[in-house]
C-alpha cells in the first residue's frame, strides 16, 4: 500500500477531545495520510492504537499492561 495514500485506523477507549483530535491530525498528516477511520474500543482500557499500511503505533494501556506482565 502507497503510504502517502494510507488511510490510517485509529482506535481510542473514547471519543477525542478538540486537542486530541488535531494532535492525532497532525501525526497522520505527518505519516502522510489521505485520512482516517476511528474506532472506539473500551477493551484498549486507554491511549491510542494507530494503523497505517502495515506499521501500528500502540500507545495503549492495555498493552502497557501485557508489557509489564511479560516483563514479571
Amino acid at each position: 500500500m502507497d503510504k502517502q495514500r494510507a488511510e490510517a485506523r485509529v482506535v481510542l477507549a473514547r471519543e477525542p477531545d478538540t486537542e486530541l483530535s488535531e494532535k492525532i491530525s497532525a501525526f497522520l498528516s505527518a505519516h502522510g495520510c489521505a485520512g482516517a477511520r476511528y474506532t472506539i474500543d473500551p477493551d484498549i482500557l486507554g491511549g491510542i492504537v494507530i494503523y497505517i499500511g502495515d506499521k501500528i503505533f500502540d500507545g495503549s494501556v492495555r498493552s502497557r499492561l501485557e508489557n509489564i506482565k511479560q516483563s514479571l
